[in-house]
């Protein structure tokens, strides 16, 4: 079962529950960087007239998030033409990269020009940290402060040392409030977003893909 925590649209944040198991819960984190996403894969560098050598323009044009929801086996050609003073920003590329916050490329001093064409293409995560769409992680759901002080077995029973909860100095109802809860069945995960999938559509893909590997495994086994 799953029950979602908080969502914020805004930061492109999710949280939820589940009683999955840790190698179900660690194939799920794995997952999500086999998920296809848009990055900048080519860069044509016309004119640059920046501090930045062409090599480190291209880097941070690749890392910039793609809006990818719809993307099936799409090539996209952005376009960059601007001259300094100024700072120039994700937001100068054309078309629309689909992004509202805009991050930094490069400042342009006056006079200074950059001209290029950067070439988009669908890509996984474990092929590039580029064409990663976000971060997924969990935790067994309990508060920080005992979390740092129990062992959690596969099966979700704690376990405690009594000797070192008194060697750390925990206050008797610190210690007291460890002692009662005998077993953690629940998983906290957590999802973010870079911005290329709405973070609410993250969870369903990573599930698509992992289907899809498995249904792979089990024609290779058969």
């Amino acid at each position: 079962m799953i029950k979602i925590q908080t969502y914020d649209k805004d930061k492109q944040t999710i949280s939820f529950t589940s009683d999955m198991s840790l190698s179900l819960a660690n194939a799920i984190r794995r997952s999500i960087l086999e998920i296809p996403v848009l990055a900048v894969d080519e860069v044509e560098i016309i004119k640059n007239d920046s501090a930045l050598y062409d090599e480190i323009l291209a880097h941070r044009i690749g890392l910039i998030p793609i809006r990818s929801d719809k993307a099936l086996n799409k090539e996209i050609k952005f376009k960059l033409k601007t001259i300094g003073p100024k700072t120039v920003y994700s937001s100068d590329l054309e078309p629309s990269i689909g992004i509202d916050y805009k991050l930094p490329i490069v400042i342009l001093s006056d006079e200074q020009e950059i001209e290029l064409i950067a070439y988009a293409k669908l890509g996984k995560g474990i092929e590039h940290v580029k064409y990663s769409p976000g971060l997924i992680y969990y935790r067994h759901n309990l508060e920080p402060d005992i979390l740092d002080f129990v062992n959690i077995d596969a099966e979700g029973k704690i376990s405690y040392d009594d000797d070192e909860l008194k060697e750390k100095g925990l206050s008797d109802e610190h210690i007291n409030r460890i002692k009662k809860i005998k077993n953690c069945d629940e998983l906290l995960f957590t999802i973010e977003s870079w911005g290329q999938i709405e973070v609410k559509n993250i969870f369903p893909k990573i599930i698509e893909v992992l289907d899809e590997n498995l249904e792979e495994l089990n024609k290779a086994v058969k």
